[in-house]
């Protein structure tokens, strides 16, 4: 039964005593076979509530009266289901993914799909300098930009400290870039409310078939190394123009302070030394940037 959108998703299925469905958080072709795979129909409670294992599921049924009627509320989960869940962000976590490549060859997927590999580029910045509790608030704050922008059927996961990864299910390649950018958009308005500085890269690959997905995820690595190697060549241009412009500061300093020296006016030293100020401030600034 488990399929592309709900490995790992709790069920929740209300049912009347007639055992008609009334509600269903799953498709309601399927959500009958989750009803007899659990075989519910000889464990409705007499009173309140039960809870049983059965086959790979932890089942809890809570008899319910709403509007003077009798219901039952079905909650179904995979067993250790709360070892896939990444506790910071609400993703999936490394285990799911390793439990998913285990379902390719298993269960029905999408025969076109887009993976996207994010990275937060100064997370380790971050705990070095802010605290690892600023370094959670970054990584929580990803975790929800990932949640808002991406579908019911595609799947976010954190594969690792610093990384995620995004399934897009039956999507042209043209459609990730669009779901990076609301991404970085929703982490740009997050980070001006929170205060917090976060960086991320991020690559994608195309293929349509999942049992691509090895080659799709070298390709995808090697797209988020290509903008990470372009934003450090960024850098080092910007940090190489930074020190020419320190050095020409400094050298205009030298001078300014010659003719202070030399400079009898009192008014017109005053007005040297104020500029002289101002520019060891400069070259201060620029060298604590530049760190």
């Amino acid at each position: 039964m488990e399929n592309f959108t709900n490995v790992g998703k709790t069920v929740c299925i209300l049912i009347n005593q007639e055992c008609i469905v009334c509600y269903s958080n799953i498709d309601r072709d399927v959500t009958y076979e989750y009803l007899e795979a659990i075989n519910i129909f000889n464990h409705l409670p007499v009173n309140d509530t039960i809870d049983y294992r059965i086959k790979r599921y932890i089942v809890t049924v809570d008899k319910v009266n709403l509007d003077k009627a009798v219901y039952y509320l079905i909650l179904i989960q995979l067993q250790q289901n709360y070892a896939y869940i990444d506790s910071l962000t609400g993703l999936h976590n490394r285990n799911y993914w390793e439990q998913l490549m285990s379902y390719i060859s298993h269960c029905s997927m999408p025969k076109r799909f887009t993976l996207i590999i994010l990275h937060i580029d100064n997370l380790k910045c971050l705990n070095d300098t802010k605290g690892h509790l600023i370094g959670d608030k970054a990584i929580r704050i990803v975790g929800q930009a990932i949640k808002e922008n991406i579908r019911k059927q595609d799947i976010g996961i954190r594969s690792g400290g610093d990384e995620f990864f995004i399934l897009l299910a039956d999507t042209k390649e043209s459609a990730a870039q669009k779901v990076i950018d609301r991404i970085r958009e929703s982490i740009g308005k997050r980070c001006e409310r929170e205060n917090i500085n976060i960086k991320i890269s991020a690559g994608s690959a195309y293929a349509d078939s999942m049992y691509e997905l090895e080659k799709v995820i070298d390709m995808a690595d090697s797209h988020l190394y290509k903008e990470k190697n372009g934003k450090k060549a960024q850098v080092k241009h910007i940090a190489d123009e930074l020190k020419d412009l320190k050095q020409k500061i400094e050298m205009l300093t030298d001078n300014i302070n010659k003719k202070v020296v030399q400079e009898s006016n009192v008014a017109i030293n005053n007005e040297l030394l104020e500029i002289s100020t101002k520019l060891d401030k400069l070259i201060t600034n620029h060298s604590e940037y530049r760190r």
